[in-house]
């Protein structure tokens, strides 16, 4: 893994122009371009944060790493209202986008709410292994780590915060009717880069948190106009199922 912050910004430019595509797909009704569209263009803005982060990594608690660090801690805020719409846009239930966009709300309102409260309140103490090592009770900052710009996150309730990011991201596509071709995409990826980059290269979880940021582009480019015929589900024709002759006995 090389990374740099040419390629940061590279792959954000990439993420804005997709997000641009896929907005104008004039076959799709405006809310599900809305919803797909805004999914690209959120990580894209990430990958914008860790462009400006890099000349600043380590210089924690103060100046821009501050400002950009508190800009991370809101993204991620914000990551389920981003990704659960648009994942539900490929359902066949046509109440998914409206029931996941309320529930994308519910998830990143408790998380910004989080943000403002005293990040001593944590379910876990931190000495059991439980809790997350990169949201919680810490000082926010946009570190170097091996590879890649990491993250520490400060956070009430920081387990909540990367479950429920965890649950939006890899997870919540599930929940929907003829969804599992987009769910599973989403998931498999997630997984590869969330967790296989602590697993084979020992880097921290918010290294690893934030290389999948970086890859979340290549990630929700699956939302291009040019894929949906793939992770749309396939419905059959009323019409044909009222009018099909009936089975001679």
């Amino acid at each position: 893994m090389c990374f740099s912050a040419n390629m940061s910004l590279g792959l954000g430019l990439v993420g804005i122009v997709a997000s641009g595509i896929t907005f104008l797909d004039k076959e799709e009704p405006k809310w599900v371009r809305i919803a797909r569209a805004y999914a690209i263009l959120h990580f894209s803005l990430m990958e914008l944060i860790q462009y400006f982060g890099y000349p600043v990594a380590g210089q924690c608690g103060y100046g821009t790493n501050l400002f950009l660090s508190q800009l991370s801690t809101y993204h991620i805020s914000f990551q389920a209202l981003a990704i659960m719409p648009a994942l539900a846009t490929y359902s066949s239930d046509p109440t998914a986008l409206k029931r996941a966009t309320l529930i994308g709300l519910g998830l990143s309102s408790s998380f910004l709410i989080f943000n403002f409260l005293p990040n001593q309140l944590q379910l876990f103490d931190t000495k059991l292994g439980l809790t997350p090592n990169f949201i919680g009770e810490m000082i926010s900052c946009l570190f170097m780590g091996k590879y890649h710009i990491g993250y520490s996150i400060s956070s009430a309730y920081g387990t909540l915060v990367t479950h429920g990011s965890l649950f939006a991201l890899a997870i919540s596509g599930f929940l929907w009717k003829d969804n599992k071709k987009i769910a599973t995409y989403h998931f498999a990826m997630a997984i590869m880069t969330l967790f296989v980059p602590q697993w084979f290269f020992g880097v921290t979880t918010g290294e690893a948190a934030a290389i999948y940021c970086f890859y979340s582009i290549p990630i929700t480019i699956s939302f291009l106009p040019v894929f949906k015929k793939f992770f749309t589900a396939q419905q059959v024709d009323d019409y044909q199922c009222d009018t099909a002759p009936e089975r001679i006995v």
